[in-house]
């Protein structure tokens, strides 16, 4: 070492020399004096810093931002996972394919199967269709004319009669309905005055059930149950399909036979009773009007009921001996055979009226009694 150190001016100029002179000398040469003199230099260097103004933080933070966290984790979460595989064995290791990386998708509901045993009502009304249940209960029989004034009514209540006469020797019951709203003449034609019961039957603000109808009948003393027509003049569309329906099919269910007396007008609420009738029963004469207005209504219960068996009924005519050419080409319109006539009698049909009194009652040996004891036959 120099000795020149020693001549310095200063003790900074002297410590600068000292370590020019070590770097250029081994550390095993190293006197304790060089030794000395760089701990006095650092204390130097200490006081100088404290000297010094601090520096910018961005500074002092460059070496936090140079060693990122995952730099600085990497290797403990290496050493974990090598710690966790080496503890488990590995034949209990489960297969890479077999850890799920995601969330399974949930299942899609399976589809709730169809109850079989429940079944929604349906609200529409069923289809008129005849009923053969119904017809082997009871039988519908329909009384028709061509025009007023023929006999129809005086036909149907005789007709009912005859009925509940055969029908009393076997306890079978027979009902008449009056369907005629306007000028039903029913009940008087057998001294029955109308307590309202298809009225209040129309009025209803559903369809009538079986108690209803039952309580609008009226008894009559020949074993008849009657519905007579209102006392007062209806509008015909006081009916609907539904209520003649349900009124029928009531009846048929508790009588062995029911005779209709039908209005001179077609409605749309006879339908169910075409399908549903035994027979119909035309009453007309022999005029040209008349005929002609048979056939017409005749065609159109026809076109609702293709099968309805029809009976032509010649009322105010005596029947002649032989058909005449007349005859013939009526039975060839009408499409139907003239077998049934009722002799005209006038002053006996009057007093039957007068009195209420049928004339199948009033008179039962009279020609007219045995041509509908005959009609009746013809029915059982």
């Amino acid at each position: 070492m120099s000795d020149s150190i020693f001549f310095r001016t200063s003790r900074a100029e002297r410590d600068t020399a000292a370590m020019r002179d070590v770097e250029g000398t081994s550390d095993a040469v190293i006197p304790l004096a060089l030794h000395r003199a760089q701990i006095d230099m650092a204390k130097a260097a200490g006081r100088e810093a404290g000297a010094m103004p601090r520096p910018a933080p961005a500074q002092v933070q460059a070496p936090a931002q140079v060693q990122a966290p995952a730099q600085v984790q990497a290797p403990a979460q290496v050493q974990a996972s090598a710690q966790v595989q080496a503890s488990v064995p590995v034949a209990d290791m489960p297969a890479f394919a077999e850890m799920p990386t995601a969330p399974a998708p949930s299942p899609a509901p399976a589809p709730i199967p169809a109850i079989a045993s429940v079944q929604v009502a349906d609200q529409t009304p069923a289809p008129l269709a005849a009923d053969p249940a119904l017809r082997s209960r009871g039988r519908l029989y329909l009384v028709s004319r061509s025009r007023g004034g023929v006999g129809a009514t005086t036909f149907a209540v005789n007709l009912a009669l005859g009925l509940c006469r055969t029908a009393q020797k076997s306890a079978r019951r027979v009902a008449i309905v009056d369907l005629d709203l306007q000028f039903g003449t029913v009940g008087s034609s057998l001294d029955l005055a109308d307590k309202g019961g298809l009225l209040a039957l129309a009025q209803l603000d559903h369809e009538p059930d079986v108690h209803a109808i039952r309580a609008a009948l009226q008894s009559h003393d020949s074993g008849l149950s009657v519905l007579p027509a209102p006392r007062h003049p209806v509008p015909l569309d006081a009916l609907d399909a539904l209520r003649v329906r349900s009124i029928i099919d009531a009846l048929l269910s508790s009588h062995d036979a029911v005779v209709v007396d039908l209005p001179p007008a077609l409605v749309d609420w006879l339908e169910p009773l075409l399908h549903r009738a035994e027979r119909l029963f035309m009453v007309t004469d022999l005029a040209v009007t008349s005929i002609d207005c048979a056939k017409r209504i005749l065609d159109t219960f026809r076109e609702d009921a293709p099968d309805l068996r029809v009976e032509i009924i010649v009322g105010r005519e005596k029947k002649p001996l032989f058909a005449g050419k007349v005859h013939r080409e009526i039975a060839t319109v009408l499409d139907q055979p003239l077998r049934h006539w009722l002799p005209f009698d006038p002053k006996r049909a009057r007093l039957a009226l007068d009195r209420g009194e049928p004339l199948l009652k009033m008179l039962p040996h009279g020609a007219w009694s045995r041509g509908i004891r005959k009609i009746v036959g013809g029915l059982e």
